[in-house]
């Protein structure tokens, strides 16, 4: 039976990965400091390999681990991981900056590891459905939220990256100009808006307003003959000139399916249990992770 360590127990890993895990046929062992939380998830999911160091788990014998911790402590924890021969998933981002989370990525490559990065949104359905738009001339990706200002690099890595990275996910052309543009008001950033021009001038366009009115994420797609448009990672419609062709994603799909954590958690363990490759590669990751510094690099100069 394959053995996967779960590090940290916060509400990423309690909504999104503890129910799928639990569901599949595996030898589960959790980890955090906190013992009240270790213990009454134990009892939650019938869990018995629970430990409160994080030595112990590392000398467990799992093959692979999912990462829930601060991102602060990713650095850390991935190394010690990867050093005992251990594959890793860790939310994103991987680190708060390019160089690192090259090092981390290097040092799995270098040891015939998996690092891999929780960018569910690749797997999403819906979005999905929006890869197959044919030769698309514009793509609209907001992400927003309410009254919520933040530091630079913890904004852009912690937040916007998912926004630059489904960027590169449906908009995966030669791109020849990059724009980026930041609000920033009492040494916060408000909001960032970022273009991608291709060669043939087609656009992506990023948003995130973290001091609006509302929590949202919006997708459009557009094409010479349809446009799609998602919103809020689930409600999926396309439009031929005036007219809604279909809409939805089956609702009989569980919502973690349809956020795509379903197909990404699967894609790690197949990994694991068949030594395939995940569908997307660790540089590909790190491509994203670099766009990021990038962009903190010019909105920090702009201040």
């Amino acid at each position: 039976m394959l053995k996967i360590g779960i590090i940290g127990l916060g509400d990423i890993a309690q909504k999104a990965y503890l129910p799928v895990l639990c569901s599949k046929d595996l030898e589960i062992h959790l980890f955090t400091r906190n013992q009240e939380r270790l213990t009454q998830i134990g009892r939650q999911y019938r869990i018995t390999n629970l430990h409160l160091s994080f030595e112990s788990i590392l000398e467990s014998g799992i093959k692979g681990a999912f990462v829930h911790t601060s991102t602060e402590s990713h650095e850390s924890i991935i190394e010690q991981l990867l050093r005992h021969n251990i594959h890793v998933y860790v939310d994103k981002p991987i680190t708060y900056d390019f160089a690192s989370s090259k090092r981390l990525i290097d040092l799995a490559e270098s040891r015939g590891l998996n690092l891999m990065v929780g960018f569910n949104r690749r797997y999403a359905p819906a979005y999905r459905e929006l890869k197959q738009v044919k030769d698309p001339n514009m793509i609209i990706l907001q992400k927003n939220r309410h009254s919520l200002p933040g530091d630079i690099r913890t904004f852009v890595f912690d937040d916007f990256i998912h926004v630059l990275d489904t960027m590169r996910y449906l908009f995966d052309r030669p791109v020849e100009e990059v724009l980026i543009r930041g609000m920033k008001r009492d040494g916060l950033l408000n909001h960032v808006v970022v273009q991608l021009i291709a060669e043939n001038g087609s656009t992506a366009i990023g948003i995130m307003n973290r001091d609006s009115g509302t929590l949202e994420e919006k997708v459009e797609i557009f094409s010479t003959e349809e446009k799609k448009t998602v919103v809020n990672m689930t409600n999926l419609s396309t439009m031929r000139q005036k007219t809604e062709i279909s809409s939805g994603i089956n609702d009989w799909e569980s919502t973690l399916s349809k956020r795509g954590f379903e197909s990404i958690i699967q894609d790690f363990l197949q990994t694991l249990e068949n030594g395939n490759k995940p569908q997307f590669s660790m540089q590909d990751a790190l491509l994203t992770h670099e766009m990021c510094e990038n962009v903190v690099n010019q909105l920090t100069i702009d201040s």
